[in-house]
């Protein structure tokens, strides 16, 4: 029996739970928390500002599969970590984002910081509260890990008043609450010979496998399906990486605006899509024939059918109903591969010989492809690549290869521009064995460079390789194309390796093709968080050239329409 703070439950309930290590910045309304993990072994990265905080527990989340824990102070505290929280709302990334706030006693007197927290974070997390007895502090953190975990993954919060974490309790009153492992929810029988038999019966079927594979670990249940049934595999999301590029039955991105051989999904008869929102990715489901037979698999009810009709909608978890379609997919035999496969290959074969150009130019500036191909070739197969917004991360996004689960992390829906760098160090952190590149543009620099100091104070090396353009490229070719000029897209010179060095990292600086390779194998080997600034050619990605497109054209057709 002893007397400690509710600040230490809190801190070992997280612990009990798996919470090894937590990512915030201090302040007066988490400092006993802060205390508590000191005594508790709990590992604090503390970040430069709140939002790398949250963004860094979302990269955690994505990396290692666990929810991510992040510990910030009440008010502009709150207020900055909203973003990051945000963003994994949109991922369904699970972090348990906790906020201080002030003291239980001053509610409704005008105190300092004085805003609602929770009402604030409520549209953008799956579960909010306010804890005001330091007694329920276990309870509720153990509620709320198991709602982040529990169905489609995502945030939830709890802001607690400094007075509740900082009360002196008895811990043999107050029982640390064990987690709780729901089984994962199967298919119905019938659903799966429904599913086994329009595949088996079809001419051109495709299997999409996104971000619901890899939160319901499922990656090996994927591999074991597509190598018996020779069905031809696309990737996006989180479950890039899911099935290495590299298989032969992977056809890569599921992205027809980054990788050619997506747009044939047009032409496939059944769609086995799994565990991937129907949304603007895949053309709110444009991207299927209206004739092709779809089915769809996912653990969030309301996906199912959402913007496309589903001809088989299945409730379930990624890796069980795969194990079940695996299972009666093997009783049945003869599974043979389609001559679709081939053709898809042949597209796919097309594709890598369109790039080789670009890939191979030696003019300076650098080609963003240039750039990417020469960081493909500098790091093992085990790399971790952390992808950020604009034109140069869609460069990227289509000459890096997914070999690993877990391995490739973007920004997701919210597109939240800088984020790849907090997520790259949570990475590091979480694979510190792997080679961790950041691949962002000159813009993204400007949002969170400041988390490499954390990089360096926690010895995680990172190595970021900037793409500098002098400005906002996406943005500019846009404005150029829409209105014949610009405005706000101009940055200019700035040597951000230089700006890492000053941080005592390490700094390069690349304007020729023949220097980068050098550069990067330097920047790999420096043991700390390092800087490549590459100046680069500004050229509009596939992405921007066919938003361009489909913008001008539906201009033009209502202008048409109108006259």
């Amino acid at each position: 029996m002893a007397k400690v703070t509710a600040a230490h439950l809190l801190v070992r309930t997280l612990k009990r739970h798996g919470i090894e290590r937590i990512f915030g910045l201090c302040g007066d309304h988490v400092n006993s928390i802060f205390n508590a993990c000191i005594d508790e072994g709990v590992i604090v990265v503390d970040t430069r500002q709140e939002a790398g905080a949250t963004h860094m527990a979302d990269g955690w989340a994505r990396v290692t599969g666990q929810p991510g824990v992040s510990l910030v102070t009440g008010g502009p505290g709150h207020t900055n970590s909203i973003t990051g929280i945000a963003t994994a709302w949109l991922a369904g990334s699970p972090v348990l984002a906790i906020s201080g706030t002030f003291e239980r006693t001053l509610r409704g007197k005008g105190a300092l910081q004085d805003i609602d927290q929770v009402e604030m974070v409520r549209a953008v997390t799956k579960w909010a509260r306010v804890v005001d007895d330091p007694a329920r502090l276990p309870h509720y953190a153990a509620l709320a890990y198991r709602e982040a975990v529990s169905g489609r993954p995502g945030p939830v919060h709890l802001t607690i008043p400094s007075d509740v974490s900082e009360s002196i309790v008895d811990d043999s009153t107050i029982p640390i609450p064990s987690p709780v492992k729901p089984e994962p929810a199967a298919a119905p029988a019938r659903s799966v010979e429904t599913a086994l038999d329009l595949l088996e019966r079809a001419e051109r079927p495709v299997v999409i496998a996104g971000s619901g594979i890899w939160w319901a670990r499922s990656w090996e249940a994927l591999r074991h399906f597509i190598e018996l049934t020779q069905l031809p595999c696309f990737t996006i999301g989180m479950g890039r990486g899911s099935l290495s590029d590299e298989h032969p039955f992977c056809l890569g991105y599921a992205d027809q605006n980054l990788n050619p051989v997506a747009r044939e999904i047009r032409e496939a008869d059944v769609v086995l899509l799994i565990g991937k929102r129907i949304d603007f990715r895949l053309a709110y489901g444009k991207l299927f024939a209206p004739e092709a037979d779809l089915i769809q698999i996912d653990i969030h009810a309301p996906e199912l059918g959402k913007n496309r009709s589903a001809q088989l909608p299945i409730q379930a978890d990624a890796a069980a109903v795969l194990e079940q379609l695996a299972e009666r997919a093997e009783a049945r035999r003869g599974w043979k591969e389609k001559p679709w496969v081939e053709r898809l290959r042949q597209a796919r074969r097309a594709s890598v010989e369109a790039r080789r150009p670009d890939e191979n130019s030696d003019a300076a500036p650098l080609h963003p492809l240039r750039i990417v191909k020469e960081v493909r070739e500098a790091v093992n197969a085990d790399a971790v690549w952390s992808i950020d917004a604009g034109d140069f991360a869609q460069w990227c996004r289509i000459g890096l290869p997914a070999r690993k689960p877990g391995h490739w992390l973007r920004l997701g829906p919210l597109a939240t521009v800088g984020a790849a760098i907090p997520f790259g160090i949570a990475a590091k952190l979480a694979k510190p064995d792997s080679p961790v590149v950041i691949l962002m543009g000159d813009g993204g620099m400007g949002f969170h460079a400041w988390e490499l100091h954390t990089a360096l104070r926690f010895n995680a090396p990172v190595v970021v390789v900037v793409g500098n353009d002098r400005g906002w490229g996406m943005e500019r070719e846009l404005q150029s194309a829409f209105y014949d000029r610009t405005i706000g897209v101009e940055l200019g010179e700035v040597r951000y390796d230089q700006v890492i060095a000053a941080m005592g990292g390490h700094g390069e600086h690349v304007e020729h093709p023949a220097e980068l390779r050098p550069a990067l194998e330097r920047a790999l080997k420096a043991g700390k968080a390092a800087c490549v600034n590459v100046t680069m050619r500004g050229v509009a990605s596939p992405l921007t050239t066919a938003t361009i497109a489909r913008t001008k054209g539906t201009k033009a057709w209502t202008r048409a329409s109108s006259s």
